[in-house]
């Protein structure tokens, strides 16, 4: 696992649900009763963008249909079955890092340059 920032201090605030592209993934972040959480951004039901979606009670509704989602569990709200994946999340002074599986274990899930920068390669020099 690496972790990578997705926010920057301030960016998301309570109640608030957006999305965000990280080495390669739409994820959607949540930050729902002080805490921030991250989940693939996409409905299992018909693939809607979560992060279009809202917190109501503490649960990310989906923008489509209104399903409601544990954001921390990525569970249906009546249900102990994860429907998607979720990910850890540490908030830093710096912004909110979220872990996603290191590209350098998998080759067909490398990320563009700019988001594998974090991760600390550099482009060879031009010849």
């Amino acid at each position: 696992m690496v972790w990578l920032k997705v926010l920057s201090p301030g960016e998301l605030a309570e109640g608030g649900v957006r999305s965000v592209a990280c080495a390669g993934r739409a994820l959607c972040m949540v930050k729902t009763g002080g805490k921030f959480a991250a989940l693939d951004d996409a409905c299992p039901h018909q693939g809607a963008p979560l992060g279009d979606g809202w917190i109501e009670d503490g649960l990310l509704i989906c923008p489509r249909h209104a399903w409601a989602f544990d954001p921390f569990r990525g569970a249906l709200w009546a249900s102990d079955v994860q429907e998607i994946q979720t990910y850890q999340v540490q908030e830093r002074d710096d912004g909110v890092y979220v872990a996603l599986p290191d590209p350098r274990n998998n080759p067909q899930d490398v990320p563009d340059f700019a988001e594998i920068a974090q991760l600390g390669f550099k482009k060879p020099a031009q010849r």
